[in-house]
């Protein structure tokens, strides 16, 4: 059939894979941000540092993933 054609195709698996693991990422990324600024009472720009290196580690995570899951 079409959709299994379209479910095994590795760029779509690569596209859901990693789409799950920027939401979950993402939303943990914020509640570690929010919980550093309330501890050390951090404005708005005192949390950006967090999310410019959260990218950077986003990004290794994620190729380490795909490794790891053949994607």
């Amino acid at each position: 059939m079409k959709i299994d054609k379209i479910l095994t195709n590795k760029l779509f698996q690569s596209f859901i894979f990693f789409s799950i693991f920027r939401a979950i990422y993402g939303f943990a990324i914020v509640l570690i941000a929010y919980f550093l600024s309330q501890k050390y009472n951090l404005s708005i720009f005192g949390s950006l540092p967090i999310f410019v290196i959260s990218i950077f580690v986003s990004k290794v995570f994620y190729k380490k993933f795909k490794i790891y899951f053949n994607l």
